[in-house]
C-alpha cells in the first residue's frame, strides 16, 4: 500500500495539466474572483472588530453595519483626500522645473546639455511628423511612391462617454460588489465556515477544520499587523515630511501607507516621489538628504524591530516565495494581484501544509527546514561539502550540548550512511569520504573546544544522575577515576562513535582511551589486560549493531569475567531490553551517549562505600 504522503507517478503526470487549468480559470474569472478575494480578506481584517462589538451586547447585524460603515467611510475619506492633494499638487509642478534643472546642472552639466539636446531633437522630430505638404512630383514613381493615410471614422458620443466613464464605472461597480460581499460575509461568517468545511471536508473534517483555522489565524494576524504597521508608517512619513518641509505631506503619507502593502519594493516606490519633490522645491541638498534619511530610518525600525517583534515567525512564507508570488499574481491579476499576493500565498502554503498530496507547496513556499538536522548533515556529506556539514554541527551546538548533538545529529547521520552503504545504495568512495570527514570534524572539535568541553561535561555530570540526587553527584565527583576503554565493535562507523564516547567521558575525571579499528581483536584484548580497565564500552552502530556487539562482548567476558561491560547500540530502533538479552554476557545495553554517562556515574557511586548511606 502506497504511503499517503507520497504522490504517485500518475498524479505527477496529471498535475501540470491540472495547474494549467487552474491558472487559466483564475485568469478568465478574475473579474469575479478579485472582488470575492478582496471581500474575504477584508472580512478577515474586520471580523475582530465585529467580534469585539458583539461582546458588548450589540447584535450581529448592527455590529456588522457599524464596522462596515466606519471602515469604508474611512477608506472613502482617504481616497478623497488623496484626490484633493493630487489636484493641488498638479498646478505647482511647472514651478519646480527651474530647481530641477539647477540640481542636474550642479551634479553634471553635461547631463543637462544632453537632456536639452534630446528635447530639441524630439521637438524637431514631432514637427517633421506633421502632415506632409503637397508635392509637385507625381505619386507612384520610384522617387515618390504613393502616400497612404488612414482616416478613422468619427468617434460617436457613446464611445466618448464610455472612454471617459468606463473605468470609473468599473471601479465603482467593483467597490460596490466588495462592500456588499463584505457585509454578507461578516453577517454569516460562521455559517459560511461550516458550509465550506462540510463541502470540502467530506470524510476529512478534522484536517479541513485545522486547515481553515490555520489559514484564518495566519491571514487575520498578518493583515491586522500589516495594516497597523502600514498605518503607523504612513502617519510617520506624513508627520516627518511635514516637519521637514516637503509639500503635500498628507498625500505622501497616504501613498507610503498604501504602497507598503506591496512586499519589499513598495516602501521604496513610495519614497521616490517625495524624494523627487524635495529635489524640485529646493536649491540645495539638505531637504533631499533629510527625506532620504527619514525613509531609511523608518524602514530600519520596521524591518529590524517592529516586524520581528509583532510578526514573530511571520506568515511562514519565505522571502523568495513572496517575491515569486508577487510576480505571479501581478501577471495574473494585474496591480490588484500585487496587493493580494502575500495573503493568497499564505493560504496556498497552508493548504500544502495540511494536505499530504499537496505537501510540495509547503516545501516550496514555507520557511520550515526541509531536512532534519541529522539528514541535513548526511546530505551535505553525501554531496562532498564537509565545510557546510561542519557549520551545521556548530549551529546545533549553539542550542544544544555536545552530548545531545552527538546523540541526536551526528550518530544518526552516521547510522544513515552506514545503513545505505551496507544496502549497496552508497558506493565505497562516498562512504570513505563520509567516514574520513566525520573523523576530521571530531578531531577539529576536540582540538578547538577542549577547555569548553571540560567545563561543560563537568556541569552535565553534576546533573545527569536524577536517581542519585545532587548530594550524591557532588560526592561522586570526589571519587577516584575509572579506567575506561572504548572499543569499536567491527566497522569504521563503530570506531567513530567510540571516539565520540571517549570525548564525552574524557571530561568526567575518568581515564578514557578509544582503541583504533586497526587493532585486531587479540590486540584489543591484550591492551585491556595491560591497562587493567574497570569499564569496557563496546561501540556498535546499526544496522548490525547487536550482532557485532554480541560477538565482541562474548570474547571479552571469557577473558575478563569481572570487568563491567557496556554495549552502546547507538541510534537503536528496536526494543533495548530484547537486544540486551540477545547480547547476554552481563553487558548493559544503552542507546545513547548520555545513557553511558549515567551508567558510569552509577558505577563510580557503587564502588565507593557509604555513598548511599
Amino acid at each position: 500500500m502506497a504511503r499517503p504522503d507520497k504522490i504517485s507517478p500518475a498524479s505527477w503526470m496529471i498535475m501540470p495539466a491540472s495547474i494549467a487549468v487552474i491558472v487559466a480559470g483564475l485568469y478568465l474569472a478574475k473579474g469575479i474572483l478579485i472582488p470575492c478575494t478582496l471581500a474575504v480578506l477584508l472580512s478577515f481584517l474586520l471580523s475582530p472588530v465585529c467580534d469585539w462589538l458583539e461582546r458588548w451586547k450589540i447584535g450581529r447585524i448592527p455590529a456588522v453595519l457599524i464596522t462596515a460603515t466606519v471602515g469604508f467611510s474611512t477608506l472613502g475619506v482617504v481616497v478623497w483626500t488623496t484626490v484633493m492633494q493630487v489636484s493641488h499638487l498638479g498646478p505647482k509642478i511647472p514651478e519646480y522645473r527651474g530647481n530641477v534643472e539647477a540640481k542636474f546642472n550642479s551634479v553634471n552639466a553635461f547631463a543637462v546639455t544632453a537632456l536639452s539636446q534630446l528635447t530639441r531633437r524630439t521637438t524637431k522630430i514631432a514637427d517633421d511628423l506633421s502632415p506632409p505638404a503637397q508635392v509637385s512630383a507625381p505619386q507612384g514613381t520610384d522617387k515618390l511612391p504613393f502616400s497612404v493615410r488612414i482616416i478613422t471614422s468619427p468617434t460617436s458620443p457613446l464611445e466618448v462617454f464610455g472612454g471617459m466613464f468606463g473605468t470609473l464605472l468599473e471601479v465603482l461597480g467593483t467597490t460596490g460588489i466588495v462592500i456588499v460581499f463584505v457585509i454578507f460575509f461578516l453577517i454569516g461568517r460562521e455559517d459560511l465556515r461550516d458550509r465550506f468545511i462540510h463541502l470540502a471536508g467530506k470524510g476529512e473534517v478534522t484536517v479541513t477544520t485545522q486547515m481553515l483555522e490555520d489559514a484564518s489565524s495566519r491571514v487575520t494576524r498578518y493583515l491586522t499587523i500589516l495594516f497597523l504597521l502600514n498605518l503607523t508608517f504612513g502617519i510617520s512619513v506624513g508627520v516627518g515630511l511635514f516637519l521637514i518641509g516637503v509639500p503635500n505631506a498628507v498625500l505622501w503619507g497616504i501613498l507610503a501607507g498604501v504602497l507598503r502593502f506591496i512586499p519589499y519594493v513598495g516602501p521604496w516606490i513610495a519614497a521616490t516621489m517625495p524624494i523627487g519633490l524635495s529635489l524640485a522645491i529646493s536649491t540645495g541638498w539638505g531637504l533631499t538628504i533629510l527625506t532620504v534619511l527619514l525613509f531609511v530610518v523608518l524602514e530600519l525600525f520596521n524591518n529590524n524591530l517592529f516586524e520581528p517583534w509583532l510578526y514573530g515567525k511571520k506568515t511562514g512564507v519565505s522571502a523568495v516565495a513572496v517575491m515569486l508570488a508577487a510576480v505571479f499574481w501581478t501577471w495574473l491579476w494585474g496591480p490588484m494581484g500585487l496587493l493580494l499576493a502575500t495573503p493568497l500565498t499564505v493560504c496556498v502554503m497552508v493548504v500544502g501544509k495540511h494536505i499530504p498530496q499537496l505537501s510540495f507547496l509547503n516545501i516550496l513556499l514555507g520557511t520550515d527546514p526541509v531536512f532534519e538536522p541529522k539528514r541535513h548533515v548526511y546530505q551535505r556529506l553525501l554531496a562532498g561539502d564537509m565545510e557546510e556539514a561542519a557549520q551545521l554541527l556548530e549551529n546545533s551546538l549553539e542550542n544544544e550540548s555536545l552530548v545531545e548533538v552527538y546523540d541526536n545529529v551526528l550518530i544518526p547521520a552516521l547510522a544513515i550512511a552506514e545503513t545505505h552503504w551496507q544496502l549497496g545504495e552508497l558506493d565505497d568512495g562516498k562512504h570513505k569520504f563520509i567516514m574520513q570527514s566525520l573523523k576530521e570534524m571530531l578531531q577539529d572539535r576536540s582540538d578547538r573546544q577542549q577547555e569548553k568541553l571540560a567545563a561543560q561535561a563537568k556541569k552535565e555530570v553534576a546533573s545527569a544522575d536524577a536517581v542519585a540526587g545532587d548530594s550524591i553527584s557532588a560526592e561522586a565527583a570526589k571519587l577516584s577515576p575509572l579506567k575506561i576503554l572504548c572499543l569499536p565493535a567491527r566497522t569504521e562507523a563503530d570506531e567513530i562513535t567510540a571516539i565520540m564516547l571517549a570525548q564525552i567521558l574524557g571530561t568526567t575525571d575518568c581515564s578514557v582511551q578509544a582503541v583504533s579499528l586497526t587493532s585486531l581483536a587479540d590486540e584489543m584484548i591484550n591492551l585491556i589486560d595491560q591497562s587493567s580497565a574497570d569499564v569496557i564500552c563496546v561501540a556498535a552502530t546499526r544496522p548490525a549493531a547487536v550482532m557485532h556487539a554480541r560477538y565482541l562482548c562474548k570474547r571479552l567476558r571469557v577473558r575478563f569475567p569481572a570487568v563491567k561491560l557496556i554495549a552502546g547500540l547507538w541510534d537503536s530502533q528496536g526494543d533495548l531490553k530484547k537486544a540486551q538479552d540477545r547480547i547476554g554476557c552481563g553487558a548493559t545495553a544503552v542507546s545513547t551517549l548520555a545513557d553511558v554517562q549515567k551508567e558510569i556515574m552509577l558505577i563510580r557511586l557503587a564502588a565507593e562505600p557509604g555513598v548511599f548511606q
